[in-house]
This record gives structure tokens, C-alpha cells and sequence, in this order.
């Protein structure tokens, strides 16, 4: 059929977010985990890595160049959590996810209020 992928293309690259479940209630710190279907590593090693924003705003973002990231300082409320996997140019790779969360507040050990983000810098939460 038009548009199928032969048996000799390479399939598509995959990303999905693995925790936290979309619609859950969590507290800080998020621990985000996610799966890739594409070796990931730092944009400098020439490899495929992701880019992790909240709530759309896909200018404002962190790359992460493994299956894990913290993010420690969000806003109590509902949050959309996304990840787009990009190449090592940051042009993108096609693949990307989403989770919108609701934030309680801060676990034990978490980050305090007024805290600056120490996984994502740049972040205006």
C-alpha cells in the first residue's frame, strides 16, 4: 500500500514516556523515564539524544541524553510533560511523547519552594 514501510526500510524512531503515567497526581521531584527505539548520547558524540519542556514550550528545553531526567521545580497544577527526540544537530528525529500530570507539591526530599531548577536550566516555571 502507499505510504507502508518496505521490509528493508528502517523503522521509525520511537519515543515514549514510561513514568510518570499520564493523568497521575505527583509530588517533586518528577522522576521522568522514558524509552527510545535509537541509541541516545550527547549531542556532541554525534548521536540521536532528547529534548524534555513543559506545558508546549518546545523553545524552552533541556537536553537530555539518556532514558532519565529530574525535573525538581514545577508549579502545584496540571502540567503536560514533553519529550521530542532529536539528532545530534537538534533538528528533529520524528519521534515524540507526552504526559500531563497533576503537581501536589513537594515529596520528602524534594526541592524547596523558590528553589532554582537544577536539572533544567532556563526553565520559568
Amino acid at each position: 500500500a502507499c505510504g507502508s514501510a518496505g521490509a528493508n526500510s528502517e523503522s521509525p524512531a520511537k519515543l515514549t514516556i514510561t513514568s510518570p503515567a499520564d493523568g497521575t497526581t505527583v509530588q517533586l521531584p518528577i522522576n521522568l523515564r522514558f524509552t527510545s527505539n535509537v541509541p541516545l548520547g550527547p549531542p556532541d558524540s554525534g548521536m540521536d539524544h532528547v529534548h524534555v519542556f513543559m506545558d508546549g514550550h518546545t523553545s524552552d528545553y533541556t537536553v537530555v541524553p539518556t532514558t532519565t531526567f529530574q525535573i525538581t521545580n514545577l508549579s502545584p497544577g496540571r502540567h503536560t510533560i514533553g519529550v521530542t527526540l532529536q539528532h545530534a544537530d537538534h533538528s528533529p528525529a520524528g519521534a515524540k511523547a507526552q504526559v500531563t500530570v497533576v503537581v501536589s507539591g513537594i515529596g520528602p526530599g524534594g526541592a524547596t519552594p523558590g528553589s532554582s531548577p537544577t536539572s533544567a536550566p532556563g526553565y520559568d516555571y
